[in-house]
């Protein structure tokens, strides 16, 4: 099987999208490693990348992933099936996946989309989006509320068979890396503190958190809010550089995986926030991938009551929250041991399955069943 990604993301920075390929690629990495010799001979693994990639950059390394540097990503994917012939072409960008079956329409059939978002309201994006779903192989989404809402709006153009659409949408989830050098632990007698760890964007609640944590303050003086991020969008760095200089924030900047992983640990509780108050409502906007992270270390999150972290975390739920007097209040729960101990077991359960080696599974059966199609 020889297959070649690509991303469109133009440099390499310790961020959810880019860390999601990497994790992933790595994730493939192992699971050829893993094969027999003979096995292990029949895959072919490359990647076109915007930029340089040296291996080990943030701490990803691979033996079966070759990545090779693009200045035009689909004219040089064209060039490249030409010489290798491809079976699948992966592809990371909605622009990327539309150029290149417009200007070879006959590599829609080895066209593997990673369909990162849409809106439905937008016929623009959704334009672009069903002609790439017309002219690939198999589409992927990041969430299980995504992939379905796409699938209900398929049906109701009734332009496909529900048996087709069942087999060409597919869900290739947000993961996170497993930890390499063994467990990280908390020491029970350590204060709580709350972290947030990701790119700073408006409706990520930043205003909310700090005022959590002033009310936190009030009874437990040592908690702080730590915040690491790897950017701050734009238009909102004025007014978060003065949230992130609030008493009991400490703004910790950009930190690589490893080390935020270690953080999320050493704080004890997660916090990631989201008010999306666009009339599409997106599920790709429904939940972040810092609660994955938390999850998967068994770290309880406090998060707000979205399509998305409904499928993450269950109806039930108990640490949903809308405000800072929610966030103070739940904070408090926490502090006793046992019932810290019950939601630290809860998430990491529900994380489980969103180990990367473990998501890769349902990516490997796909490619699997795909490939044996093509034969």
């Amino acid at each position: 099987m020889r297959i070649c990604f690509s991303c469109n993301l133009i440099e390499f920075k310790p961020k959810g999208n880019v860390l999601q390929f990497f994790i992933l690629l790595r994730s493939l990495d192992r699971k050829v490693a893993k094969l027999g010799a003979n096995e292990r001979k029949r895959y072919v693994l490359d990647c076109v990348l915007p930029f340089q990639f040296r291996n080990g950059m943030g701490g990803f390394t691979f033996e079966h992933v070759r990545f090779y540097k693009s200045d035009q990503l689909v004219d040089d994917l064209i060039a490249r099936d030409q010489k290798h012939n491809y079976d699948f072409l992966f592809i990371r960008g909605r622009n990327e996946a539309f150029h290149l079956v417009e200007k070879k329409p006959s590599l829609g059939k080895k066209l593997l989309y990673l369909a990162v978002q849409y809106n439905l309201r937008d016929p623009y994006i959704m334009g672009r989006l069903d002609h790439i779903f017309q002219h690939s192989r198999v589409v992927f989404f990041q969430t299980e509320p995504n992939a379905e809402r796409y699938r209900r709006y398929q049906l109701s153009k009734a332009k496909y068979a529900e048996k087709e659409l069942n087999r060409k949408i597919q869900v290739l989830p947000q993961f996170v890396e497993h930890q390499e050098d063994g467990a990280l632990i908390r020491q029970p007698g350590d204060p709580l503190h709350l972290i947030w760890a990701g790119v700073i964007r408006p409706r990520y609640g930043l205003a909310v958190a700090t005022k959590a944590i002033r009310l936190i303050r009030k009874s437990v003086p040592q908690a702080k809010l730590r915040v690491l991020y790897p950017s701050i969008v734009g238009s909102y760095q004025k007014k978060a550089r003065l949230l992130l200089r609030t008493p009991g924030v400490a703004d910790h900047g950009q930190k690589s995986m490893w080390a935020t992983k270690k953080m999320i640990v050493q704080s004890g509780i997660g916090i990631a926030l989201l008010y999306d108050n666009t009339p599409d409502q997106n599920p790709s906007h429904s939940y972040l991938s810092r609660i994955i992270e938390c999850m998967a270390l068994g770290v309880p999150v406090l998060t707000t009551r979205t399509i998305g972290n409904l499928a993450l975390l269950g109806e039930a739920y108990p640490l949903f929250v809308q405000d800072a007097h929610d966030i103070a209040f739940h904070y408090e729960k926490l502090r006793n041991p046992a019932y810290y101990a019950d939601m630290s077991a809860y998430v990491r359960s529900r994380g489980e399955r969103f180990l990367a080696d473990n998501a890769v599974q349902s990516f490997w059966r796909v490619l699997q069943t795909e490939f044996s199609y093509r034969k």
